[in-house]
């Protein structure tokens, strides 16, 4: 793992393999940064619902059923925890320390499970990556892809 995957959520492989097998599209270094920008900030923003979640309960610990996991998400955690790759929390963690700080402390739970939502997202857009680009064999960071997925999932999540 060179440097730069080290403030990822994954390694660049897992990346790959999950974009290739979920949803056959290749990707490429370049696309791995607008990738791990995407599934780090809407885990951190299940994170901000999740800690008004607990905030509305008066709870100071976010737990695991205070993330607002839908259906299509939970299928996606599925699919992930299906493919095999295992995700560590500590680089999960660490990307979620260049975010403001939450008011709320995690669970020991609720982190643990941390690296399966992560997945989960990754495989949401994979999939996402597939049903708007049903015709694209291989990104271009270049091009309007992330871009327009980005958009998207923050309607959608």
């Amino acid at each position: 793992m060179d440097a730069a995957e080290a403030a990822r959520v994954m390694t660049f492989d897992q990346f790959q393999d999950i974009f290739r097998v979920v949803a056959s599209v290749g990707v490429g270094r370049d696309d791995f940064r607008p990738f791990d920008d995407i599934v780090t900030g809407k885990l951190y923003d299940l994170l901000l619902v999740a800690q008004q979640g607990a905030a509305a309960q008066h709870r100071y610990i976010i737990e695991l059923t205070d993330l607002p996991i839908t259906k299509g998400l939970q299928e996606n955690i599925d699919l992930f925890r299906e493919l095999g790759p295992r995700l560590r929390v500590e680089p999960v963690l660490a990307r979620l320390a260049t975010y403001p700080p939450l008011d709320r402390i995690l669970a020991s739970e609720t982190q643990a499970r941390l690296p399966e939502i992560t997945g989960g997202l990754s495989a949401t857009l994979a999939r996402t990556f597939r049903t708007v680009y049903p015709d694209v064999r291989f990104l271009r960071s270049h091009g309007p892809h992330w871009s327009t997925i980005s958009a998207l999932v923050d309607l959608y999540l």
